[in-house]
């Protein structure tokens, strides 16, 4: 299809309501941007100070997110004692562990309209050891939380490696 093609199509409301792809795509925004502040993260508790060195970029790029967070705590364990604010590194894991469900609940899982009811659910399966299948309802606001849970670790991580205090997610606006 060519993009002239697209660009006379009307996507609105396709293949979910827009204000639930707008939120999917805020959490994938916020999961971006908290993956690129780990990765750099890492590099600088690694001894790298120039955030363009390839070398850190290469030994993690292609480790999981799990085995980031085990380098994390890792590296914030060993530096604890030259560096003594390392020690809320547990705290700040379980955040981003956090943060990483959530982002995993909304983008590797079927949201999709209830044809009889109209409200958007989601389908969550898992095959460990057995099949468990769960359908749920979820509204706009679920994603924005699950938005705000992420940027929240972000903020922590921000200020537990950088000691940079992030700004609050946006302020609800006065009537």
């Amino acid at each position: 299809m060519k993009a002239d093609e697209t660009n006379r199509m009307d996507l609105a409301g396709w293949p979910l309501p827009d204000a639930f792809l707008v939120e999917l795509g805020r959490v994938s925004a916020l999961w971006a941007a908290l993956e690129a502040l780990l990765m750099l993260s890492l590099s600088r508790l690694s001894g790298f100070s120039d955030p363009n060195n390839p070398v850190p970029f290469i030994l993690v790029a292609h480790s999981s997110f799990p085995q980031r967070l085990d380098m994390l705590g890792t590296l914030c364990e060993q530096l604890t004692p030259q560096h003594p604010h390392l020690s809320d590194c547990s705290s700040v894991a379980t955040k981003l562990r956090a943060a990483q469900r959530l982002r995993n609940r909304y983008l590797h899982n079927g949201l999709s309209p209830n044809p009889e009811t109209g409200e958007i659910e989601i389908t969550e399966g898992s095959a460990r050891g057995k099949v468990k299948v769960s359908i749920e309802r979820v509204s706009v606001a679920d994603i924005q939380a699950a938005s705000f849970e992420i940027h929240e670790a972000h903020r922590a991580l921000a200020f537990l490696v950088f000691r940079t205090e992030l700004p609050a997610r946006a302020a609800a606006q006065s009537a």
